[in-house]
């Protein structure tokens, strides 16, 4: 990634949802050059803790396969509780040969990395979150109209 490209990302706040300690290191080891602010969350219950406190993030990287709540119980959670975020998120996962899996992907429509991949595919599919334009809210008149 470019210098440029780069600074396009310094200060985001990216949520790491992730139970495998050697990869959330690499994330850490990556990021944190980057100036990237980071959050981690072990487990799918401390994930919906720090998303309920309210706070906002850029980017969520939400693994599929977890401990406690699974990634799959977290989108269905963000849609209802955070659907603000929902655009934020990026889903990761080592099992795409799973029919659940490939299901869910499919009908979230995000982005997704599949386990493992190079922090050169990361960085872009962070930047491409990052960049995103936020999705409009329908006014007032297009809710009604329909």
């Amino acid at each position: 990634m470019r210098n440029q490209e780069q600074q396009e990302l310094v200060g985001s706040h990216i949520l790491v949802i992730e139970d495998e300690p050697t990869i959330r290191r690499f994330y850490e080891r990556l990021f944190g050059p980057l100036g990237l602010e980071t959050s981690f969350a072990p487990s799918g219950n401390v994930a919906m803790e720090m998303i309920e406190s309210g706070r906002s993030y850029d980017v969520i990287l939400l693994d599929i396969r977890l401990p406690g709540l699974s990634g799959r119980e977290i989108w269905k959670l963000l849609q209802l509780k955070r659907p603000e975020l929902c655009s934020r998120v990026i889903m990761v996962t080592g099992d795409i040969l799973n029919e659940g899996t490939r299901q869910l992907l499919e009908d979230s429509g995000r982005p997704y990395l599949e386990k493992p991949f190079s922090s050169e595919d990361l960085l872009t599919a962070i930047k491409r979150v990052v960049l995103a334009p936020a999705p409009e809210e329908p006014n007032r008149d297009q809710r009604n109209a329909g």
